[in-house]
């Protein structure tokens, strides 16, 4: 049977991986998988395992709706997870499923919801992350409810949390009784806790720093002895009190801890794989140096690296937009990519001892499975079928990477999709800005959207302009200071490249981004004609008023190189907002009510200052989400521009085409 086009709605049938852990004996596999209900419009989680060998098929473990974080206890007994019940985010729990039989069951009674947690080496024990002191709202009386809130420093909000009530707090719970002893306390919230391989001591990332209340995505290393054995029970800092730190973690021999993060507090700095001893006493040294390549943290997802053996680690590299496996050894000045090419790796699992890797991965025209290899780089073996049944009906636009030098020597990189089966003619143009800025396409996470854009007919291109990822520290750090310079120019000449090969029709270029893309895509419009159409998500367009808005304010300041009253040319000059009166295309602004991250005043700004110019614009509300939240229902209405009210007229351009007539221009 013949393949069909991708549908804006086939977004809902995508199921993804993510999450991996690897047993202890390295036969088995559990993850978490994720899938869209249509009837709640919102996505669900279960857990599933699998056999490493692939001698049976991948099976659903637990039921859901909202299960994740997967952990085999080290005896092999248990397999620990987080649960949410349905509508409860303040119930996430642990619980406990019986390898050798039985029903999984709630453990421990905590005064929050949990986050996080890790097994003792001894099994008998998991240390937690529990939100402690904030209020419970469900049972607030009215009185309570409105309440004015004072609010707790800058850093009193976060994007896709809301409101940080109370603190994040690190619990031990044993296994046999339930009962819970809280371990840190104070003004301050911990992350990612894990043991030494003695289980006397546990790492954490925590932010102890004065301003700790006015900044975001800073923190530490700690260790800390957990029992009550004299001397125990404070807190030592392993790093300098800059830049960030995730996922710290113990060698197998104790000697040493390995984080993920930055050692400055740039915000344009890559994050990269870190050791220190663990006893502290020297600054952490950079695995592989000479790489020049960042590792990943993507939201929400597991560590970057694993150890394999005293001085042995696996760590995603984030090279030229794929993320790649590596293995170094501690001293080498470089790593070895044992598993390459195009993918995109989210989580790896191993264990020290064992010759398995397990990982998460996708690609643009390849949904998310799970994958093995072995620590020797043996061929990648797909361990999961989630999404074979929709490729088998599914014709997917393969992806393409083109190279172009610019004038001043920086060479460009950008991807493109094109439609399946395309006639000999050139193409409608539909460029897609990638946020940021510092991130870089392609994305799995974006297949839906992408996919659909190639179906209706476009040459999709996903430019990598100066100031990306994967490419280097100096190419990222080359925006800094520059929104609007010469990464405008790198898109343009991405889209030029395609016109001077006869791919694309020049005449008929669309553009859209979200953040950064959509300050892009705003910026473009004010200052060229050549786009018929644009699409601003959540968009960046008044400098001023998104530094005193934003949830983030140091990142805008950095990259304004001071604040609005030292820099107010600067601000003005770096604004959307400032050249609408030169927009000619016609604009559609979707934002989300509940973002943070760039609040949705930002959209409104842009809608009616074109509106008030007297220029053609729409303006779609999402209710609730968040900067990079969003339901089921409002991805596929991304996908499709679906939305009630809004005209194909604006969203098309007065003289465009669209080559479906059902396709509108979406985020």
């Amino acid at each position: 049977m013949a393949k069909r086009s991708f549908r804006p709605e086939d977004a809902l049938r995508l199921r993804t991986a993510t999450d991996p852990d690897l047993s202890p004996d390295g036969r088995r596999v559990a993850f978490a998988v994720t899938v869209a209900d249509e009837t709640e419009d919102r996505l669900r989680s279960s857990i599933w395992v699998a056999a490493v060998d692939g001698s049976s098929q991948a099976r659903r473990f637990t039921e859901g709706p909202a299960d994740k974080s997967p952990r085999w206890s080290p005896d092999s007994r248990w397999l620990a997870y987080i649960s949410t019940a349905d509508g409860r985010p303040d119930d996430a729990h642990v619980r406990l499923a019986p390898l050798d039989g039985g029903m999984p069951a709630r453990l421990g009674d905590l005064p929050g919801p949990v986050s996080q947690l890790a097994w003792s080496p001894d099994s008998t024990r998991l240390v937690v992350v529990c939100r402690v002191g904030a209020p419970d709202r469900s049972e607030a009386s009215a009185t309570e409810r409105n309440a004015p809130r004072v609010v707790r420093g800058l850093a009193a909000r976060l994007d896709g949390i809301g409101w940080q009530d109370g603190r994040n707090h690190l619990f031990v719970v044993d296994v046999d009784s339930g009962s819970a002893r809280q371990l840190t306390r104070g003004e301050y919230d911990h992350a990612d806790p894990s043991f030494s391989p003695d289980g006397a001591m546990i790492v954490f990332a925590s932010d102890r720093h004065p301003r700790r209340d006015d900044r975001q995505f800073r923190a530490d290393a700690w260790v800390m002895r957990w029992s009550a054995a004299p001397g125990g029970g404070r807190p030592r800092r392993l790093t300098n009190g800059k830049g960030g730190v995730a996922f710290p973690v113990f060698s197998p021999d104790g000697k040493t801890i390995a984080f993920a993060g930055q050692v400055t507090d740039r915000w344009n700095e890559d994050t990269h794989v870190f050791v220190v001893p663990a006893d502290g006493g020297t600054v952490p040294e950079m695995v592989a140096p000479d790489l020049d390549r960042p590792t990943v943290l993507f939201p929400g997802l597991p560590a970057p690296m694993c150890w394999t053996g005293d001085r042995e680690l696996l760590m995603l590299v984030n090279n030229r937009g794929a993320v790649t496996l590596h293995r170094v050894r501690l001293g080498d000045r470089r790593s070895r990519e044992i598993v390459g090419g195009d993918l995109i790796i989210d989580g790896v699992a191993a264990r020290p001892g064992r010759r398995a890797v397990a990982f998460t991965a996708a690609w643009p025209d390849r949904p998310s499975e799970v994958v093995v290899t072995t620590t020797a780089g043996a061929e990648p073996a797909a361990l999961t079928r989630l999404n074979d049944a929709f490729l088998a009906e599914v014709d997917l636009a393969p992806v393409g990477r083109s190279t172009i030098a610019r004038p001043d020597g920086t060479e460009v990189e950008y991807f493109t999709l094109l439609p399946p089966g395309r006639a000999p003619e050139r193409l409608p143009l539909h460029v897609d800005v990638h946020g940021g800025p510092h991130a870089s396409w392609p994305s799995g996470r974006w297949l839906a959207f992408h996919q659909a854009l190639a179906a209706a007919g476009y040459a999709v291109v996903l430019p990598n302009p100066r100031g990306s990822t994967s490419y280097g520290q100096a190419f990222t750090s080359a925006c800094t200071g520059d929104w609007g310079g010469g990464d405008c120019e790198d898109i343009l000449a991405c889209c030029e490249d395609l016109i001077e090969h006869g791919v694309v029709d020049g005449e008929r270029m669309f553009v859209s981004g979200g953040s950064y893309g959509g300050f892009m895509a705003s910026w473009l419009v004010g200052r060229t004609d050549r786009f018929r159409a644009a699409t601003a998500v959540a968009p960046v367009v008044d400098q001023t008023s998104m530094v005193l808005t934003t949830e983030i304010p140091e990142f805008d300041a950095f990259n304004m190189g001071g604040l609005p009253w030292s820099r107010r040319d600067e601000y003005e000059k770096r604004s959307p907002l400032t050249y609408l009166p030169g927009v000619t295309s016609p604009v559609l602004v979707i934002h989300w009510e509940g973002d943070l991250r760039v609040p949705i005043g930002q959209g409104e700004e842009l809608y009616t200052g074109l509106r008030l110019l007297g220029k053609e614009a729409e303006l779609v509300r999402c209710p609730g989400g968040f900067h990079i939240e969003r339901t089921p229902s409002q991805a596929v209405d991304c996908t499709s521009g679906s939305w009630p009210g809004t005209s194909s007229t604006t969203l098309a351009g007065k003289s465009g085409r669209v080559p479906d007539p059902r396709f509108r221009l979406g985020p």
